[in-house]
């Protein structure tokens, strides 16, 4: 028979396994728990930081592009649009929630040039009157949410860092991923800020003419090809092979009507006329049939108003600028230079 002491030995066991069990399923509950309140944190911060990256690098773009003195603020400064930017996104309690913002310069690696601390008091753009120039901005967000069960380590708060860099400037070129493949036959200096009807031919222009970026010629890739935009990094003047011929298919049109629907300006490439002497060596439009390529010469923004039917051999639309390009560029290079007051199209978006 057990001794009594035998007895309040295994006693102290259990409570020991006890207390140990209850440490060890607090602490999985807190990783579960806080660290999901951890991630929404996270999440929470990243939309903060790029959000008010993008109100910051208006700003600076748009100082940027203000005609007479560029550069130097007049009116409000970055400073001030991230503060509001990121007190109307989750970011206002200075207990749980704190922000820094800086300059970034042209890509360097992996990274940007840091130009310095965005401060309430800056009167001018970093590079405005000489050095590197300001492109936009790094915005870096701290969340320090409380925990509810990590506690137990000492844990009381689980810090999370985020940030988000936009960037604004000329463009070098033709952007990947992002152009339409409708030839537009180079307009001249003739064409202004007017609706306007892209008629095709037989084979090639008339004024516009379909494009493949693999040389295939299926109504299916060029359907892909204009709902979701996937041509190549190129440099400008570069020839592509067509996709000649009138297109009737159902893919071709609905995507048609995706860009009509939605009503976004577009980028659609200008493309020398065939037989242009001024066409580089190596780079023409024209040929037959199958064999009919184009040459990219520059860029056209566009909005599509709506196309003929049943076979797509007209596309309305308003056609708003050329954008020029440095020939020669190797494109996408990146952004290199802030826009200026002349720029009538620019790159502006999250970067990093």
């Amino acid at each position: 028979m057990p001794s009594m002491r035998s007895r309040d030995g295994e006693r102290g066991q259990i409570l020991v396994l006890f207390a140990g069990g209850l440490v060890a399923l607090l602490l999985i509950v807190g990783l579960v728990v806080d660290g999901g309140t951890a991630f929404v944190n996270r999440r929470s911060g990243q939309n903060t930081a790029d959000l008010a990256a993008i109100a910051g690098t208006k700003k600076l773009a748009d100082t940027w592009r203000q005609a007479g003195n560029p550069g130097v603020y007049t009116g409000g400064n970055v400073y001030q649009a991230i503060a509001t930017s990121v007190a109307a996104n989750d970011c206002a309690d200075a207990s749980i929630c704190t922000w820094t913002a800086r300059y970034v310069g042209q890509r360097v690696g992996a990274t940007f040039q840091d130009l310095g601390p965005v401060q309430a008091g800056d009167t001018t753009i970093p590079g405005w009157n000489g050095g590197a120039q300001a492109l936009g901005v790094k915005v870096d967000v701290t969340r320090t949410p409380r925990t509810y069960f990590l506690g137990v380590i000492g844990q009381s708060t689980w810090t999370v860092g985020t940030s988000g860099t936009a960037i604004a400037g000329q463009r070098p070129g033709a952007p990947a991923g992002q152009l339409l493949p409708i030839g537009f036959v180079d307009p001249g200096t003739t064409l202004t800020t007017r609706l306007y009807a892209l008629t095709s031919g037989m084979n090639g222009p008339g004024n516009f003419g379909w494009l493949s970026w693999s040389g295939t010629n299926t109504a299916g890739d060029l359907a892909t090809s204009l709902c979701t935009p996937n041509n190549p990094p190129f440099t400008l003047p570069r020839q592509f092979a067509g996709d000649p011929g009138k297109t009737n298919a159902d893919d071709v049109r609905a995507c048609l009507a995706q860009w009509v629907e939605n009503g976004e300006t577009i980028l659609i490439p200008i493309v020398y006329a065939a037989g242009d002497p001024a066409s580089p060596p190596g780079c023409q439009t024209g040929s037959n049939g199958n064999n009919f390529t184009f040459c990219i010469k520059a860029l056209a923004a566009f909005t599509i108003t709506g196309y003929a039917q049943p076979a797509v051999d007209q596309i309305n639309g308003m056609y708003l600028g050329t954008i020029p390009y440095s020939a020669g560029a190797d494109v996408p290079s990146g952004v290199t230079a802030p826009p200026t007051a002349t720029d009538k199209f620019y790159y502006f978006g999250l970067a990093q």
